[in-house]
């Protein structure tokens, strides 16, 4: 059984196969899930809907991850904000992150990155490109 958990999670992605999968490992994980396929559509539910954590892509169309993550941040500046990318090298703009996070992490991993920084423990994790310098 799902452990009940109230957290509101708002994954942004134009992959839908990545954007499902996440749905799923975070629904199991028991994380209520809303999806967004743009960063207009992400703006919109972040409008509409109480949101703990928003996890994007760092590329969609019209947007890039820290144009997204300003007005993310400037419209509701507690929301914790994952960038997912897909290269090793960070790109500018993710020190507006609360974590970064290379795409294809093992769902464990990802998880607990996950339930890590919900539970306000910043520490870098396996996977994450911003190597051990510890929190922010």
């Amino acid at each position: 059984m799902p452990k009940v958990n109230p957290t509101v999670i708002l994954c942004v992605d134009d992959d839908p196969a990545g954007l499902m999968a996440r749905r799923l490992v975070l629904s199991i994980a028991g994380y209520e899930v809303l999806t967004a396929c743009s960063g207009d559509a992400a703006l919109r539910i972040l409008r509409s809907h109480h949101v703990d954590l928003v996890i994007t892509d760092h590329f969609l169309p019209g947007f890039a991850g820290a144009e997204i993550m300003v007005s993310m941040k400037q419209m509701k500046p507690d929301v914790l904000v994952v960038l997912l990318t897909g290269t090793p090298v960070l790109p500018p703009g993710t020190e507006l992150a609360d974590l970064v996070l290379i795409k294809g992490i093992a769902p464990p991993e990802f998880l607990a990155a996950i339930a890590k920084l919900v539970e306000g423990r910043q520490d870098p994790v396996e996977g994450s490109p911003r190597g051990n310098g510890g929190p922010r």
